[in-house]
């Protein structure tokens, strides 16, 4: 990975790519253009790294359920790009209800997909870390690396965010 690794932002979330890694992260309500940029990042990551691509999807606890449109594109991103993935890990931060809302939705749309696609659902960053790790490169620091790049893009999200007073 050269340059800047955070490839698409807004207040609501954003995407960046941390070796074969694509990161999401949604704070807000995803919109279907953001998800159609995130679509187009992922695209060109899978056509870069073929066979070893994985993704990081990390939605926060502010973040509501997409509407119509932004469903369909999140269907785009499961059927077409997913499935060319070695792993993507949802992470469903806020516990309880919420995750399983979002994992709920995250298996209707595998589940109506007539071929494999390599979700894992978790609660904590932590735990997707951890399944990511065994595909991380050590000179990119692995798991420490991958941290950090998600920070750094929860950060740059906080950055569009305008502070209240």
């Amino acid at each position: 990975m050269s340059g800047n690794p955070i490839q698409s932002l807004d207040e609501d979330g954003g995407a960046a790519i941390f070796e074969n890694t694509l990161l999401q992260l949604w704070r807000g309500r995803p919109t279907p253009d953001a998800v159609a940029r995130t679509n187009q990042i992922a695209r060109s990551l899978i056509a870069d790294c073929p066979g070893s691509t994985t993704c990081l999807y990390v939605v926060e606890r502010t973040s509501p359920p997409p509407l119509e449109l932004a469903r369909k594109e999140l269907a785009v991103f499961s059927r077409d790009l997913v499935s060319k993935m070695v792993l993507a890990v949802v992470v469903a931060e806020g516990g309880g209800f919420r995750a399983a809302l979002v994992r709920g939705v995250g298996i209707a749309l595998s589940t109506m997909m007539p071929h494999r696609v390599p979700f894992k659902f978790v609660s904590e960053v932590e735990e997707a870390l951890a399944l990511l790790g065994p595909h991380l490169s050590k000179a990119g620091r692995g798991v420490a690396g991958l941290r950090d790049a998600l920070g750094k893009l929860r950060d740059a999200v906080s950055e569009q965010v305008p502070r209240s007073a």
